[in-house]
């Protein structure tokens, strides 16, 4: 992790502040952002069996909870120990199998598990070295072919590798260079179109990139005053195709789908210390990690301002420290 971003990740909650300004592009009406209770009408809840995994950064680990867990609860699974090789793991991913992916913050690697693993254990396979690339990296995904990215923050470049790869390997794909206007890439989603978005906390933005390989302009640019953008973190995608962004300076801003330009946000949920995950169940759960406030919040889909959370995993059983990137899988 670099300095501006331990900074970042140590310093008190940031006032919020303006966005940037004179961006032009789309335009949304505003909505007011007014509190919201918990509402479940026509959704269902999660099935016991789904477990929610989170990075948990300052313990080292990988842990699991069930979907439905909720007050000072053990982890189901833990990942942790000298065996594990993790190392600030600060990024999580999960393939179609199950597979866990880490992201080795302070080791430019990327850790595999099975998707059993549980306590001290041997990773499967190890991605990492001069060939592939790796950098500092807060932000891995797994696309629909298998294939994993990468952000590389203090590069400034985003990396793709072949499903299955492990090793020194190289990438088979590189975004990166000015045409891309990349500035700390972290947290990256894929909407229903094969475009990849990452959060590009370095101007406060989100870009989508479609194909291509090297120095290119992205598709969409979402950016702006009207936005509300400050530190982008996280990102994900919910069923009806909106754009959900863990901001570690606001909360999570959820953007309509299509969004694009200096556009303002359809819904806010507030009132976390660094929002720095955040995941939507089949039906539209909102799942948010706290980093600093060391906790994992569910919220119904329709949350808005100071929304009370449906559920809240929090406490010392949860071993929560430095809670990440969020993903779901049975």
């Amino acid at each position: 992790m670099s300095v501006s971003m331990l900074y970042r990740r140590c310093a008190p909650a940031l006032a919020l502040v303006a966005g940037l300004a004179g961006c032009s592009g789309q335009q949304v009406t505003p909505s007011a952002f007014v509190p919201t209770a918990p509402s479940d009408a026509g959704l269902t809840q999660p099935a016991g069996g789904i477990r929610i995994f989170s990075a948990n950064r300052d313990n080292g680990s990988v842990l699991a909870f069930h979907a439905i867990a909720s007050g000072n609860v053990a982890p189901v699974d833990t990942i942790a120990g000298s065996n594990t090789r993790l190392s600030d793991p600060d990024a999580l991913a999960l393939d179609a199998s199950g597979n866990i992916y880490a992201a080795n913050d302070g080791g430019k690697q990327v850790a595999v598990f099975a998707s059993t693993a549980n306590g001290n254990v041997k990773p499967t396979g190890m991605i990492g070295g001069s060939k592939s690339h790796l950098g500092p990296t807060e932000g891995i995904f797994i696309d629909p072919s298998g294939h994993l990215w990468a952000t590389n923050y203090s590069g400034n470049a985003i990396a793709e590798y072949a499903a299955g790869a492990r090793g020194n390997v190289m990438p088979i794909t590189t975004i990166g260079g000015n045409k891309t206007q990349l500035s700390t890439p972290l947290g990256m989603a894929m909407d229903a179109s094969g475009r990849l978005f990452v959060a590009n906390e370095g101007s406060s933005s989100i870009l989508a990139f479609a194909g291509g390989n090297g120095n290119f302009a992205p598709v969409v640019s979402i950016g702006g005053s009207n936005t509300g953008l400050i530190s982008p973190f996280a990102i994900a995608f919910d069923s009806n195709g909106r754009l959900l962004v863990a901001d570690e300076s606001v909360g999570v801003l959820v953007f309509a789908k299509g969004a694009n330009g200096n556009v303002t946000p359809v819904a806010k949920i507030i009132g976390f210390s660094y929002a720095a995950g955040v995941v939507a169940d089949a039906q539209n759960h909102i799942y948010v990690a706290d980093f600093s406030g060391n906790s994992i919040k569910e919220f119904a889909g329709n949350a808005n301002g100071h929304a009370t959370p449906i559920r809240t995993i929090y406490g010392s059983k949860t071993t929560l420290n430095g809670a990440n990137y969020l993903a779901l899988h049975p």
